[in-house]
């Protein structure tokens, strides 16, 4: 019994900073208390709760040290295997990245885009310290220095500031991506839906100019949404009324070029919905009136003004990121609020500053408000 509790205590201690002749002081007093509880004919079970398990005796003294960051787990096999860190490739990288930038700098005259090598120096820690637990975790970790890389390589070398700030979504995809475990897959799809509505809406849009109808796409998210309902009849009718607004659309469009009356055929998924459902909107829960308010309003914004001014289609799609801010802002902890919002501001930070004055090459920097805000947080 006391080799096995001293042993287990031993391992336990050793994921701290602590000497190894703290940690054999500490066996030491450990072992005479066993010693004389045993004298004493005490059982196992009364010493432990004498003296209290190692993991109660290492929580107890935890307050005194620090956990060694130097070291990791590996699972293998169902095994854990405990393994140093190198972190002295992480320590070295600002150095190293200075030397090759003063190279690239004096000898070849690549200031720019030579700075960039100092993005190695995050890349590096996050590459030694978080693909040891999770790849998928890894990747989140390293995607907005990839984003920001390839971003600034399409804006410097091929002056596609807009809309290669689309790279970006990389980063909240592949945040759905690390969850893809444990979500359904339609709710997985309805996670992504208004990322790629978006990135097909704005590539289309720029390089085409068919602002309308190609907005149509953004009719994927509720059309994905309401394969959640459990009826297969109301999913195949929800989806045929949103296929017949669709085509009733466009006939009118480009058939009688009544574009803003062809709006109103969208009144028949919403009517169909209303129909079929008690407590709900298409995907928004009609007892929450706020809410559907809320996107009531900008939805008549939105197509509003879009009929009026064509050129504000380009655009004026960022107010539908008030709907999920508003959610977070009323359902979310209040010290989590900024934090979780932050990616929305940033974004439409980004791409005013981009679209309106065309500061491209600069408003890329609107997105480091994301770490920055969560550090800030982490830190207090």
């Amino acid at each position: 019994m006391k080799e096995k509790y001293l042993e287990e205590l031993k391992e336990l201690l050793s994921e701290y900073s602590i000497k190894n002749d703290e940690i054999e002081d500490i066996l030491a007093d450990y072992g005479e208390m066993i010693d004389d509880a045993l004298s004493k004919n005490m059982s196992e079970d009364q010493i432990i709760k004498m003296i209290g398990s190692p993991e109660q005796v290492v929580k107890d003294l935890s307050e005194e040290f620090e956990k060694d960051e130097e070291y990791i787990y590996i699972h293998r096999g169902g095994h854990k295997k405990r393994v140093r860190k190198d972190n002295r490739l992480t320590a070295l990288m600002p150095f190293i990245s200075t030397i090759i930038f003063f190279i690239l700098g004096f000898g070849f005259d690549l200031w720019h885009p030579g700075w960039l090598v100092f993005l190695s120096i995050p890349i590096v820690a996050i590459i030694i310290n978080a693909f040891d637990k999770n790849s998928i975790n890894g990747l989140v970790a390293l995607s907005p220095f990839v984003a920001l890389i390839t971003f600034l390589i399409l804006g410097f070398g091929f002056d596609l500031w807009h809309p290669g700030w689309l790279v970006f979504f990389i980063v909240p995809v592949l945040g759905v991506l690390s969850g893809f475990k444990t979500m359904r897959f339609i709710s997985f799809l309805t996670a992504v839906a208004p990322f790629v509505a978006t990135i097909t809406f704005v590539l289309v849009g720029h390089y085409t100019g068919l602002w309308n109808p190609i907005w149509l796409i953004y009719m994927i998210i509720p059309m994905i949404g309401v394969l959640h309902e459990k009826s297969a009849w109301k999913v195949i009718v929800l989806e045929l009324s949103f296929l017949i607004a669709i085509g009733a659309y466009l006939y009118l469009g480009y058939q009688y070029g009544e574009w803003g009356y062809g709006l109103f055929a969208f009144l028949i998924p919403a009517g169909v919905s209303i129909l079929l459902s008690d407590d709900s909107f298409l995907v928004i829960n009609v007892k929450n009136k706020s809410s559907w308010l809320l996107f009531l309003v900008l939805a008549i914004v939105y197509i509003g003004v879009g009929v009026l001014y064509s050129q504000t289609w380009s655009y004026l799609w960022m107010i539908f990121l008030a709907l999920p801010v508003y959610e977070i802002l009323k359902h979310a902890p209040k010290d989590t609020r900024l934090v979780a919002c932050m990616p929305f501001i940033a974004t439409v930070l980004f791409f005013s500053l981009g679209f309106f004055w065309s500061f491209w090459a600069f408003s890329w920097m609107a997105f480091l408000l994301i770490p920055m805000v969560a550090i800030l947080k982490n830190a207090r």
